[in-house]
């Protein structure tokens, strides 16, 4: 026998999906400069999603008040930068944080059972593309690295990658004089 009731028939997958937010953009479009290196300002500070392919890498977002597509070929990229946000870490001796650190626990880690969120910063993550025709400056959360640099790396761009890692500042090895 089929239960018909009206609450199964609400609780179907699609009903689930309806009420899932649409994602939020992880990226901003900072500055986008043409061949002749003039900006244009109606593709700059704009919020946008990267997606890294094997072939090319392509720029979603809402550019002029409806959604938009920035195709980059691979063979048309001149060089990848990606730089890393700097690192600051500011304990206190009752965190767990502080705990994990003194134990040999590494950061990425031990930042998770930080008491308060002041306790681990990092600073945005830069991505620049240079093109033949464009260049781009893609920014994003710190903590997004080391997922873009596997991302980078697993779809083939090793040899075109360049990487700055900014100097992390460890407040608990200063000393107080």
């Amino acid at each position: 026998m089929k239960n018909t009731s009206p609450l199964v028939a609400k609780t179907s997958p699609t009903f689930f999906n309806s009420l899932r937010p649409n994602p939020k953009y992880k990226f901003l479009l900072v500055d986008f400069k043409n061949k002749d290196y003039k900006t244009d300002l109606l593709l700059s500070q704009t919020r946008c999603d990267l997606e890294i392919l094997p072939k090319g890498i392509m720029v979603t977002g809402n550019f002029d008040d409806h959604e938009s597509i920035i195709p980059i070929v691979k063979n048309e990229i001149k060089s990848i930068s990606l730089v890393k946000g700097k690192e600051t870490i500011d304990t206190f001796q009752l965190s767990p944080m502080h705990f994990m650190m003194k134990m040999g626990i590494p950061n990425r880690i031990s930042r998770l059972f930080k008491f308060y969120p002041s306790e681990y910063r990092i600073s945005e993550t830069k991505i620049i593309i240079r093109c033949e025709e464009y260049e781009l400056k893609i920014i994003t959360n710190g903590t997004n690295f080391t997922s873009l640099l596997r991302t980078f790396k697993k779809s083939g761009y090793s040899e075109l990658l360049g990487l700055t890692r900014k100097p992390a500042l460890n407040l608990l090895n200063l000393g107080v004089s």
